[in-house]
């Protein structure tokens, strides 16, 4: 009777284990299927723009910039100095010089020293569009080698230390709540109401 019992009351231990087992398997596999359940995150953190201006292809970008930029002042140098010039002779105006030739050449000068500035403004502005466009091809490769990164480690979240860009630079789709957000403040919030100034009735 005794050994009855314990076979009946072994049986029922090993019943309840494998059913409390099956059971925490049964709830793991429902976490898994969840849609609503997060990945664990796995974070990876860079200074994006000590990288890009470290980087061999950001030093050649701004060696080739000063280096046109040296030839620009030096070009703007020699027309700086021709209105220098120019200058001084108007303001030492000759005796014999009549008025009308005077204004004349107060007006060449001034059509001189309008033409420099546009001159350095154009400049300035390919340079920084040279400059701009480099970097930002910088930027994309950088892209990518975080994204080959995250894969290789299964990094799921990329966080800028740096200064300068956006804090995170790299999100795994399944830990990017945005369109839920989104869809949950549209079912809670369709529309707002403004409410008038007190000037207006």
């Amino acid at each position: 009777m005794l050994r009855k019992l314990a076979c009946t009351g072994f049986a029922l231990i090993a019943a309840a284990t494998f059913c409390g087992t099956v059971s925490a398997q049964d709830k793991a596999g429902e976490k898994a299927k969840d849609p609503i359940a997060m990945p664990q995150p796995l974070v990876a953190v860079i200074d994006f723009q000590r990288v890009v201006k470290e980087s061999a292809a950001g030093r050649s970008i701004r060696e080739e910039i000063d280096s046109r930029h040296a030839q620009f002042q030096s070009e703007i140098k020699k027309l700086q100095e021709g209105l220098d010039a120019s200058r001084k002779e108007l303001a030492s105006r000759p005796a014999g010089m009549s008025d009308a030739a005077y204004t004349k050449k107060r007006g060449e000068f001034r059509k001189r020293v309008n033409n420099l500035k546009t001159l350095i403004q154009d400049r300035k502005r390919k340079l920084d569009l040279m400059f701009n466009t480099g970097m930002r091809e910088v930027d994309r490769a950088l892209a990518a080698v975080l994204k080959e990164l995250a894969q290789e480690r299964g990094i799921n979240l990329i966080l800028n230390a740096g200064r300068g860009r956006g804090l995170v630079l790299f999100a795994e789709s399944g830990i990017v709540i945005t369109d839920e957000a989104l869809r949950r403040l549209d079912a809670r919030l369709p529309t707002a109401r403004l409410t008038k100034p007190s000037t207006e009735k």
